[in-house]
């Protein structure tokens, strides 16, 4: 829009200069050497501007010339990198199909046509575990470690190619290789500026290890930077601690140790502040209380236990309720279930713990009753709690059978489970995996589903 309106606005300019001098005529003289020169002013100006103008294209000429190599350089320049953002696009492409040798080819491409760019190497070396090709990944990385490109706010080449050998480490089990390389990755990250990606494999490590203090150290560092939200940190702090009691609880079965047991009591306890609802937490309180856990604190849990029943129900609060109350026979372990249970009366763990409880006390009635529901669609939990009741009420081993029959084609129950499957009992780590609170109670059919989307929904 403006390049129009200022030929306009010349050629307007112009007009009324040629306008101008047509009504003023005169003769311009040019004495030179002997010579003399005369003509009218329009002609004079009109040959000094076409002077003007060929010395203008002269020079133009000359300094295009003159600036000829660099603008062939720029050009091959703006070509390469055109092919080489094209190689990296058929990289990215072939990698997603999982055509590791094309994608490797294009991977070189770009490579060539940007040697001082990271992404080529970095497609380069994931090309290269793809094909399972350890040794040329490992070079890739190394060689991103020792290029000097720009970096940005985010990610620099030397931290990409750590985070690469870091990874594979990992992979391999190599874990002092990979605490080494994030050790490399923080210490090149400056005093502020660590990054998270950093931060949150060594807490995967520190957590695997049982190393659980520096694991609760490295928790605080990743809320500092952002890492992880303070009410998922809170959730974490209360797993490791729980973590780190139950490994005190394992040395109190070979060894009774009142100052151990004491420690993780502490630890238990404050887990529950952090997580008043967290089921591991609870239970193992109660497993790690003696008689000198003071009366006040065993009531605070037991109060906790029946708060939580009434939204969330589950078997091992039973067990912990009970044990937080020891001494108790059958029937006033009974009277016990009753309490706790009324809080959710309908709920099927409370149908289930009565019926459990009511066996044990010998109440047969009692128990047939929390059972009459369940035993129409039963789980294997029921069928094997009506088999108990079939053999202590009525001695009819025949009948009991019948039940422990149906108890291997009967539906789930709920159970932890984790990220290889049903599990005993919670766990801190999976073993398996090492990765950290994976352990979810609920039915495996849905939980197993439910995983399964997540990890597409990740992926």
């Amino acid at each position: 829009m403006r390049r129009p309106l200022f030929n306009i606005i010349l050629l307007t300019l112009i007009g009324v200069v040629a306008i101008w001098l047509g009504d003023r005529p005169g003769d311009l003289v040019l004495r030179w050497a002997g010579y003399e020169l005369r003509t009218s002013v329009a002609t004079g100006i009109g040959v000094t501007l076409v002077i003007f103008f060929i010395l203008l294209v002269l020079w133009r000429g000359y300094a295009w010339l003159i600036n000829w190599p660099e603008r062939f350089k720029a050009m091959r320049r703006k070509q390469k990198k055109a092919r080489g953002e094209a190689a990296m696009a058929g990289s990215l492409m072939s990698l997603a199909e999982g055509n590791v040798a094309e994608a490797n080819r294009a991977a070189l491409e770009a490579q060539n046509n940007l040697p001082d760019n990271a992404l080529p190497l970095l497609l380069a070396a994931q090309a290269a575990r793809m094909d399972s090709n350890h040794r040329l990944a490992e070079e890739k990385y190394k060689a991103l470690i020792a290029l000097h490109a720009p970096t940005s706010k985010q990610y620099s080449p030397k931290e990409l190619g750590y985070r690469g050998l870091f990874s594979m480490a990992l992979a391999e089990g190599k874990k002092d290789e990979a605490r080494e390389h994030l050790e490399h990755t923080l210490a090149a990250s400056g005093t502020k500026n660590k990054p998270v990606w950093a931060l949150r494999g060594l807490f995967q490590i520190e957590a695997g290890e049982g190393n659980w203090q520096e694991a609760l150290k490295l928790v605080d560092r990743l809320v500092a930077r952002g890492g992880i939200e303070k009410t998922d940190a809170k959730r974490l702090r209360a797993v490791l601690l729980v973590a780190e009691g139950q490994s005190l609880a394992l040395q109190l079965t070979e060894n009774e140790n009142a100052k151990i047991r004491a420690q993780g009591l502490k630890l238990v306890q404050r887990a529950i502040i952090l997580a008043p609802d967290f089921i591991p937490a609870l239970v193992l309180a109660s497993q790690l209380a003696s008689a000198n856990m003071s009366g006040s604190a065993a009531h605070k849990i037991i109060k906790r236990i029946e708060q939580l029943w009434k939204r969330n129900p589950h078997p091992d609060l039973v067990s912990a309720y009970l044990a937080l109350q020891p001494g108790k026979s059958a029937l006033q372990s009974l009277k016990l279930v009753q309490k706790l249970t009324s809080k959710n009366r309908t709920h099927f763990e409370s149908r289930i713990a009565l019926a459990g409880a009511a066996i044990k006390a010998r109440r047969w009635s009692m128990a047939r009753v929390a059972l009459r529901e369940e035993a129409e669609t039963p789980t294997r939990r029921v069928c094997r709690l009506m088999a108990d009741l079939e053999i202590g009420e009525n001695e009819d081993a025949g009948l009991a059978r019948e039940w422990m029959d149906r108890a291997l084609t009967a539906g789930p129950d709920a159970c932890w489970i984790g990220p290889t499957g049903e599990a005993t009992s919670w766990q801190a780590v999976c073993p398996e995996t090492g990765q950290i609170d994976a352990f979810k109670w609920g039915y495996p059919g849905q939980m197993m589903s439910s995983a399964s989307a997540g990890t597409a929904l990740i992926g």
